[in-house]
């Protein structure tokens, strides 16, 4: 722990508002990255009750004195960054998913939810492991940063 005279800290409590600050920076940024570009729908997800460009308009000014606050306050305490590690980060969502995937699958799970009709359960035995595939050579690719240079 630094040497802050004026703001001290116990290490523990340093930790408490280092985690609740972070919390909180990661939430504005996000927030702010959707009120600079909007969301697209994809096949599964339809973005409900968006914010008008009016709005964002008014929000975002907002969100970027909170920023600024926040880091005041991170600066003003002497509290240091945390280190999230993207890559794996992304690895174990995709890991998680692919097992979720195969929960999908009439004999792995989703029997449980009731009979998989014949025509259903083949085609879902056919296509899970397809799509699956892909996703390993995702992740096998995040792993080994091929392409990376």
């Amino acid at each position: 722990m630094s040497a802050r005279p004026t703001l001290p800290l116990t290490e523990p409590q340093e930790r408490h508002i280092t985690v609740a600050l972070a919390s909180l920076e990661k939430q504005l940024a996000q927030l702010r990255q959707r009120l600079r570009r909007r969301a697209r729908h994809s096949r599964l997800v339809r973005y409900a009750d968006p914010i008008s460009a009016d709005e964002a308009a008014r929000l975002l000014p907002v969100v970027i004195e909170a920023e600024s606050r926040l880091r005041r306050i991170a600066d003003d305490l002497g509290l240091e960054a945390q280190s999230e590690p993207v890559r794996g980060a992304i690895i174990a969502g995709l890991e998680l998913a692919s097992i979720d995937l195969y929960q999908c699958r009439a004999d792995s799970g989703l029997s449980g939810y009731g009979a998989v009709a014949p025509a259903t359960a083949n085609y879902l035995e056919r296509e899970i492991p397809k799509l699956d595939e892909v996703i390993q050579l995702l992740l096998h690719r995040v792993r080994h940063r091929e392409g990376s240079g």
